[in-house]
């Protein structure tokens, strides 16, 4: 932490595109201000907003334009982190299928020059993150063993040597470059109707992801407008009340699903994971936010938390360039003192550090968990257990009489060590 006063060598200076609003904030360092960034991007991709962010050291004059191309790789990146640890150890395919629908909706948000060659690469280490890790001596099943031209590709199945991926390739993208694709005119009818459902696959997943995105923020919204006994919004829903405010979102879609239709209820299960995965990033996402646009921020503040615009309108008279007032600090101050502490990361970001903290701890000391921080190194513990969970819960119903009775008591077993280490913590 800066000592109070002290002058921050990194500033992040922003621009909204169409409102005008502009403005700076001081940073300790370089991560610091991207992290701001990011958050920033995230919040424009919310508002479907355009914003312009510069970031520069005052010291050294180093100074570039971030841009939400910039953002949107890195957030991408993250996600396929996310998938290739997931798929290594096993992880639960629905949970990776919901992060693959929002990695193709980032996707879709890069434009401009470059575009197309970035979609290019971040989808290619999007696919290579899917594929399990095999043995360096165990060849893939559906590779072709020896020269692929000259072996077995006779007639209709003759292609270009780079033909393999012509389905990621797009049109504007396309120079022609190698000999046509010979393919019979049943075939390609075939594959022009596969594609029509895999589009339709691929564009519904997208709209679900901007579903529960969608589900998410209008469940901020309740309970903002839902109070807590310390008088304050129910933000991360502590009381029961505001919990079931979101149970009578699915409780009319639920209802209207027979007991055949069982894909309609893994779709609404799946749907719901997705909303409360997004939830924590949502909440942060809108703190943060607060001092994006200031002036929009503080009706927001002075509307559900008049302490908090009451106290940054008395600091704001005393802030000076290295220490700004902050609407979103006048928040997180507001909740504390009522003993409420709101998340200061959402999901998204933590794991994203994880990932980074891990990667750098292997890259120094191998697999050495020593090096990394105890929050971090307990995170890590806690995730391998989830995704061992969800291994045990698939084969659980595999089991007979007898064996479940003695597996649940192993697991009431493990329920009471980690009810017992919650408590102690």
């Amino acid at each position: 932490m800066p000592k109070k006063g002290q002058r921050l060598p990194w500033r992040l200076s922003f621009v909204w595109v169409g409102s005008g609003v502009k403005g700076a904030n001081p940073h300790s360092d370089e991560e610091g201000a991207r992290r701001a960034a990011l958050d920033m991007f995230e919040t424009a991709r919310r508002r479907e907003s355009e914003l312009e962010i510069t970031i520069e050291n005052r010291d050294t004059g180093e100074k570039y334009e971030m841009t939400a191309n910039e953002a949107t790789k890195e957030a991408v990146n993250a996600n396929v982190e996310r998938i290739r640890s997931m798929v290594a150890n096993g992880g639960d395919e629905g949970a990776i299928a919901e992060i693959v629908e929002e990695t193709e909706g980032l996707l879709k948000e890069i434009k401009g020059k470059g575009s197309v060659a970035l979609r290019n690469e971040l989808r290619d280490a999007l696919k290579v993150a899917l594929q399990p890790q095999l043995p360096a001596d165990e060849p893939a099943g559906d590779e072709p063993q020896g020269d692929a031209e000259t072996e077995g590709a006779t007639g209709a199945d003759v292609a270009t040597k780079d033909a393999g991926d012509a389905d990621d390739e797009d049109d504007d993208d396309d120079e022609g470059d190698g000999e046509p694709l010979v393919i019979p005119a049943d075939v390609a009818a075939l594959i022009s109707e596969a594609s029509a459902h895999v589009s339709a696959a691929v564009n519904l997943g997208v709209e679900a992801q901007k579903i529960a995105e969608k589900v998410s923020e209008l469940q901020l919204t309740m309970r903002k407008k839902t109070p807590h006994k310390s008088g304050l919004p129910d933000l991360i829903a502590i009381q029961k009340y505001t919990r079931n405010h979101a149970g009578l979102i699915y409780k009319d879609v639920a209802g209207q699903i027979t007991d055949e239709d069982v894909d309609k209820t893994d779709i609404l299960k799946s749907l719901k994971r997705a909303v409360r995965n997004k939830n924590s990033d949502t909440l942060v996402g809108y703190l943060r936010g607060l001092d994006a646009d200031k002036d929009a921020g503080l009706k927001e503040v002075q509307t559900y938390y008049p302490e908090a615009a009451a106290a940054y309108l008395k600091a704001k008279e005393k802030e000076t360039e290295e220490s700004p007032a902050s609407l979103t600090e006048a928040v997180y101050t507001l909740y504390a003192s009522k003993g409420i502490e709101l998340p200061r990361k959402g999901r998204t970001e933590l794991e994203r550090e994880r990932r980074a903290a891990l990667k750098a701890a292997q890259t120094q000391g191998g697999a050495d968990d020593s090096r990394l921080t105890p929050e971090v190194r307990l995170e890590n513990y806690l995730t391998t257990i989830a995704a061992e969970l969800d291994k045990a819960e698939k084969n659980a119903g595999k089991l007979t009489g007898h064996q479940k009775r003695k597996v649940r008591n192993r697991l009431n077993e493990l329920a009471k060590r980690a009810e017992a280490l919650a408590n102690a913590i």
